[in-house]
């Protein structure tokens, strides 16, 4: 294999991008661990910047530029994986709506790297910003709440109160429990769906069964519907979410009802290669070089099914990486050789 060379353009690049540059405040991701980060991170603007608004060429660019920043997190990709999980989270919530108890909820799970808290993160934003268009704006609604299972604390005790309090601005005085206020909170703001993401980090036993036990009486007493996203998640929820006293028959299946939707890389058949340059195409569409000519990335996609061996969180990675190299060096369109300058994946000899 070819490694990447480092020339002195890039080391030029470098010592331009440590430059000062006028700036309110430095770039940084939203952390999606408050209601005010969530719903900053939901009304987020993914129109693609106008070229007529980037500095012309040949001018240095800064590194707080809008098409810099704008290719680091690019538009999600609809693809068929985020329209079935829309699908079947609709029809959940169809079915779920009318429920006083016995709510079920949805399970994406999968390997590293193949769309699942992409997945979760967009379903979110749908709903969020459906329900804002469809009513008058209110302060006090909260159609969606967005948690990652939080850290083992003292004992392997994890605090689910505190995760939900921290999330909806709730004052906390250490001592009581503030689960009462958490279900009045969500039901007067009609909590829809509650997104929990790493459900792998949850270990087996009175770990997870604490936990089940917590989101269930959160899910009773307040209606809302839970989706839930990790490695293998669908062992870890079901398990505790489904009848383990009845015996089952010699034929029946074992698992419970929560729908289980599986994420996967893109393989190499004829239909998954089809499938990977239509994902492609869809990124091609978003670019904004000056340069770019429609289908010049989908031209590239063997090359990118290759380096990103089918996996999406690698192939955006590549794209955004080789449009941002674009941009920096004025080459302004991204081609076979300028991926390969790309060091995402490989192993360099220093």
């Amino acid at each position: 294999m070819q490694h990447p060379a480092i020339d002195d353009a890039d080391i030029r690049l470098l010592d331009q991008a440590l430059e000062p540059t006028r700036s309110i405040a430095p770039p940084h991701p939203r952390w999606l661990n408050t209601l005010a980060n969530w719903r900053s991170f939901a009304a987020l603007d993914r129109t693609p910047p106008d070229l007529a608004d980037s500095p012309p060429p040949g001018r240095p660019v800064a590194d707080n530029d809008a098409r810099l920043r704008y290719h680091a997190l690019l538009p999600t990709v609809l693809t068929p994986a985020v329209s079935t999980t829309l699908l079947t989270v609709h029809q959940q919530l169809l079915a779920n709506r009318e429920r006083t108890h016995g709510k079920v909820g949805v399970i994406i799970e999968g390997p590293r790297g193949t769309g699942k808290s992409t997945i979760l993160q967009y379903v979110g934003r749908y709903y969020e910003n459906k329900i804002a268009r469809l009513y008058e704006p209110d302060q006090d609604r909260i159609p969606v709440i967005a948690l990652r299972v939080p850290a083992a604390g003292r004992g392997g005790h994890r605090n689910w109160p505190a995760a939900f309090a921290s999330f909806l601005g709730l004052p906390r005085d250490g001592g009581s429990d503030p689960t009462r206020t958490i279900c009045h909170t969500m039901r007067a703001a009609k909590t829809l769906l509650v997104l929990i993401d790493g459900v792998e980090q949850l270990r087996p036993g009175t770990d997870t069964e604490d936990s089940f036990a917590y989101l269930e009486e959160i899910s009773e007493t307040t209606g809302a519907t839970f989706l839930y996203a990790g490695r293998s998640a669908r062992a870890i929820v079901d398990p505790a979410t489904r009848d383990r006293e009845t015996p089952l028959d010699e034929h029946e299946d074992v698992w419970g009802d929560h729908p289980t939707l599986r994420t996967s890389r893109i393989g190499y058949d004829d239909e998954s290669r089809k499938l990977f340059a239509r994902i492609v195409r869809e990124f091609d569409k978003n670019l904004r070089l000056r340069h770019h000519q429609t289908d010049d990335l989908t031209h590239l996609h063997p090359y990118l099914h290759q380096r990103s061996k089918g996996y999406l969180r690698a192939l955006s990675h590549l794209i955004g990486q080789a449009a941002q190299k674009a941009i920096l060096t004025g080459q302004e369109r991204i081609t076979h050789d300028l991926l390969d300058t790309l060091t995402l994946g490989r192993s360099l000899r220093l």
